[in-house]
C-alpha cells in the first residue's frame, strides 16, 4: 500500500471522527433547545391555570369575609339593640357593648384571608421567575457559539414570554418614577352639584 492512500484513509478517518463529532453536538444542541422551548410553553400554560386559581381562591374567600363581615354588623346591630332595649343610647356605653361582644367574635377568616393572599401572590412570583430563568437558558443558548450557529441554522429564534405585572409598575418603569405612596388609595371627591338654572 502506498504512502498516498495511507495519508487519504488517516485523512479520511479524522475527518469522519470530526463528522460524528460534530452530528453529535447538533443533536446535543437540537435536544437541549427542544427541551426547553417545551419547557417554556408548559410553564406558560401553567402559570395561566395557576393565576386563574390565584384569583378564585382569593375572590371565594373575599366573599366568605364579605359575608362574615355582614354577619359581625347583625351581630353588633343586635347586640346593640337588645343592650339598648331598642332605644338608643340606652343600656350601656358603645364600648362597654363591643368590648363585651369581640370576644365572641371568630376573626380568624379575616386572617386567613391575608395568609392567603400572601401565598398565592409569593407562589405566583416565584413561577413567572422560573419562567424568566428558562427563558434565559433558552435565549442564553441562541445567542452562544456554537449552539446559536446550529439553532439558526435550523429555524430555531427566540420564545416570547409573557411576565404579568400591573399598569401601575409597567408606568413606573416607562417613567423612571414611582411617586405614589399612599397605602389605601383615596376615591375622587365627588363632583359638586349644580343648582338648576331658572
Amino acid at each position: 500500500m502506498s504512502k498516498k492512500w495511507i495519508a487519504a484513509i488517516g485523512i479520511a478517518g479524522v475527518l469522519g471522527f470530526f463528522a460524528i463529532i460534530l452530528i453529535f453536538v447538533v443533536i446535543g444542541t437540537a435536544n437541549k433547545e427542544t427541551d426547553l422551548s417545551t419547557a417554556i410553553v408548559a410553564k406558560q400554560t401553567d402559570n395561566k391555570n395557576a393565576m386563574d386559581k390565584m384569583w378564585k381562591t382569593i375572590s371565594q374567600v373575599a366573599q366568605v369575609t364579605d359575608a362574615q363581615k355582614s354577619a359581625l354588623l347583625e351581630i353588633f346591630t343586635g347586640y346593640a339593640q337588645a343592650r339598648a332595649g331598642g332605644k338608643a343610647g340606652g343600656g350601656g356605653s358603645l364600648a362597654t357593648w363591643i368590648h363585651e361582644a369581640i370576644p365572641n367574635v371568630d376573626t380568624s377568616t379575616f386572617n386567613n384571608l391575608q395568609n392567603i393572599i400572601t401565598s398565592e401572590r409569593d407562589g405566583f412570583y416565584e413561577r413567572q421567575k422560573e419562567l424568566l430563568d428558562l427563558s434565559r437558558e433558552h435565549n442564553r443558548l441562541l445567542q452562544r457559539i456554537p449552539s446559536g450557529w446550529i439553532l439558526s441554522a435550523m429555524g430555531r429564534k427566540k420564545i416570547d414570554v409573557v411576565i404579568v405585572t400591573s399598569t401601575r409598575t409597567d408606568n413606573a418603569f416607562q417613567t423612571g418614577k414611582d411617586d405614589d405612596v399612599n397605602v389605601f388609595s383615596k376615591p375622587a371627591a365627588p363632583a359638586p352639584i349644580e343648582a338648576p338654572k331658572k
